[in-house]
């Protein structure tokens, strides 16, 4: 059977140590993980998975036999580990009621190995090292305990406080368990306040194959609260010792008054029996029946001294020694063999289920989920791209052709109209020049140039109110496809303000001269008067005499004057100097409009769109770079959680393959049934006393 279990642990260990690797891996994605990715909460559960798988891979590469110990404050369970490892252990097992277990096997040198429950782990040398970090350790857990309740939360160590002591282990040289391959595990006491991971600390336990040592004292055996919770041990271990601490030295007094041996120093098992058969609880008698609970009567301390005292072995109490060799016996039976072989496997899998439920949950749905829309919106910002670059080489020019050409009709309609009305308005104000007594500089610059101006802005506002009308419309004027319209607005390019300020970048309009109408002082037609022949004066100087100078003609010339020099000829001349102006304004100033709203303005806008456009492309890219980039965030966790996953599964058709081929050796190997360890006996007179008073509960900590 030790060559089956041996070729059993290999091909169990084999089938499920590579998830602690992928367990490992998808703790460290969770890890990098921004706090806000989905998946970021399986954490807990994953790395409860770990510890636990890995406690299991442990035990069955091993083949450790956990013996775990059990019982209420003071009971003996320290003074029993001593005698069981024959080395010192009690410093260990009376950490200060801290709940977490303390495993003790053999090891070359004494070293203590704290576990946190996020994996961190510290070793000491020193008991008192390890017994002031309890210590701290202890009231860091009482104020996070405190916090959660305050919160109305159930203390979570794995959510709310991490850092909380998940184990010690304890390596102890040149003790009995090297011989056994034994590891004790010592519990904290079943009423310690905090016994919030009590089902969390014996889950690792459940279907192990592993034996209990329940450890009573005999003055609270008969106690009903001691055993209120002794029906979760029996659902968890095979196999429970039940030893009831005596003190072979205790007396009574008897009826003359004279100290005589207590019937537990005279005859230990009557005590056992009175137990049986007035206050063992059907559950219990059951099991006893079945073989699942023996019970023996031991005086602990005694049993403790001859073994560190290195007694021979008939010097140790006989119900120690047989408790010693019913307990080796267990570990090394078949019974035990079969049990380790099928429970083991019960646990891989039901490790197995719970990876399984995990990877499957809600948060990996989510995260998922996210991986998806993230797919969708990285194809959806390649698409756009693709989008953007045949919008890039769109031909604008077309699509603003209607704009400049509604543009120009204005202007040319504005200009023939304000036109004909400057025309009027010239020659009106030289009829009026005539009759006063200005100069001609006066005319031109006082009176055409504001009217020249006036005209040129009019027939600019045209322009500029057409713009902005085509500004007002759904299109701005601007014939595009309907995909092209799509893009600009999701790049967040608006055409009404860019055209704006496009024709604002332009400036004021440069007209090609300053608004005067030219007139040639020197073709004016100009009489001579009497004086001027007189003195021989030449036209040239009569002309300066009447205009002032050619380049700035500011003289004033009496109403007389003009009609006597000027005459109408004079005012002949003039109309036809403003005639044959406004016959080239209108062209002009159309062409010099046409260029700024058209041409210059289209060039300008369309610089600025594709401008726009191309500070777009940018835009996508980082935002494709983000989206790859979260996206290769998720993967780095999706993708161990897949692989988690199908290990998983592949692990758990593994184990079952390996349980159906071990079924015939586990099932030769079930142990039959046994009758009731303890047979009824003939009642003895002491018996028919009353069975002490039971008490109240008591809570108590670890011993």
């Amino acid at each position: 059977m030790r060559t089956q279990l041996g070729t059993y642990c290999q091909q169990f260990d084999e089938s499920l140590r590579p998830l602690l690797l992928d367990l490992a891996t998808t703790l460290r994605a969770i890890d990098d993980a921004t706090p806000d990715t989905p998946g970021k909460a399986l954490r807990a559960p994953f790395a409860d998975l770990q510890h636990q798988l890995q406690s299991l891979c442990d035990k069955v590469a091993e083949q450790q036999a956990y013996v775990l110990i059990f019982g209420p404050l003071k009971s003996g369970k320290s003074t029993l580990m001593n005698a069981i490892a024959g080395a010192y252990v009690s410093e260990v097992s009376s950490l200060p009621a801290y709940p977490c277990l303390v495993f003790v096997s053999a090891g070359k040198q004494r070293e203590y190995v704290v576990t946190n429950y996020d994996g961190q782990t510290l070793t000491f040398r020193d008991a008192r090292d390890l017994h002031r970090h309890i210590d701290n350790a202890h009231g860091e857990l009482a104020q996070a305990i405190r916090t959660a309740e305050q919160r109305g939360a159930a203390f979570d160590p794995q959510e709310h406080f991490p850092g909380a002591i998940r184990r010690v282990d304890v390596r102890v040289p040149d003790s009995e368990l090297a011989t056994t391959g034994a590891v004790l595990v010592d519990t904290p006491g079943l009423y310690t306040r905090m016994r919030f991971g009590y089902d969390r600390m014996t889950r690792e336990f459940r279907n192990a194959a592993a034996c209990a040592i329940f450890v009573v004292k005999s003055d609270t055996l008969f106690l009903e609260q001691v055993f209120a919770e002794f029906q979760q041990l029996l659902d968890l271990f095979s196999r429970i010792f039940l030893v009831v601490n005596v003190d072979s030295h205790k007396r009574d007094v008897s009826p003359e008054g004279k100290l005589v041996p207590s019937l537990e120093q005279s005859e230990p098992q009557a005590v056992l029996r009175a137990f049986e058969q007035l206050a063992m609880s059907a559950p219990l008698k059951k099991a006893a029946s079945e073989g699942r609970v023996r019970m023996y009567p031991v005086d602990l301390l005694h049993a403790a001294s001859s073994v560190l005292q290195k007694q021979p072995a008939d010097r140790a109490p006989a119900s120690f020694t047989g408790f010693r060799k019913d307990l080796a016996d267990y570990l090394a039976s078949s019974d035990y063999l079969s049990a380790f072989l099928r429970d083991s496997l019960q646990r891989g899998q039901g490790l197995l289920d719970e990876a399984l439920a995990v990877s499957g949950s809600e948060e990996l749905d989510r995260l998922q989920r996210r991986i998806t829309t993230l797919d969708a919106e990285c194809a959806r910002v390649t698409a756009e791209q693709q989008r953007l670059q045949q919008v890039q080489r769109f031909d604008w020019a077309p699509a603003f052709a209607r704009g400049v050409r509604e543009i120009d009709a204005e202007l040319e309609r504005c200009a023939r109209d304000s036109g004909a009305k400057l025309l009027r308005t010239l020659g009106a104000s030289i009829d009026t020049w005539f009759l006063s007594s200005h100069s001609l500089d006066w005319l031109v610059q006082g009176q055409w140039n504001p009217l020249v101006r006036d005209y040129r802005d009019d027939v600019l506002g045209a322009g500029r109110r057409t713009f902005e009308q085509q500004l007002g419309l759904g299109d701005r004027g601007v014939d595009a496809p309907e995909e092209v319209w799509d893009l600009l607005e999701r790049a967040g390019i608006d055409l009404r303000h860019l055209k704006e300020r496009a024709l604002a970048g332009l400036g004021a309009v440069q007209w090609p001269n300053d608004g005067n109408v030219p007139v040639d002082v020197a073709a004016i037609p100009l009489k001579k008067g009497l004086l001027d022949l007189v003195a021989f004066r030449s036209l040239d100087k009569v002309r300066e005499r009447v205009f002032g100078p050619a380049e700035r003609p500011d003289a004033k010339i009496p109403a007389k004057d003009k009609a006597a020099r000027l005459g109408e000829p004079g005012r002949l001349h003039l109309h036809q100097c403003v005639t044959q102006f406004r016959s080239d304004l209108a062209p002009q100033t159309v062409a010099q409009l046409r260029q700024f709203f058209g041409a210059r303005w289209q060039e300008a806008a369309i610089a600025r769109l594709k401008k726009e456009l191309a500070a777009y492309a940018p835009r996508l890219q980082t935002r494709l770079q983000e989206l790859s980039a979260e996206r290769e965030r998720l993967t780095a966790l999706a993708e161990p959680l897949r692989q988690l996953a199908a290990r998983a599964a592949t692990a758990k058709q593994t184990l079952a393959d390996l349980g159906r081929r071990f079924d015939l050796e586990a099932a030769l190997l079930q142990p039959a049934p046994k009758d009731a360890v303890l047979a009824p006996l003939p009642r003895r007179e002491r018996d028919a006393e009353p069975a002490p008073r039971r008490e109240a509960p008591r809570r108590t900590g670890r011993s």
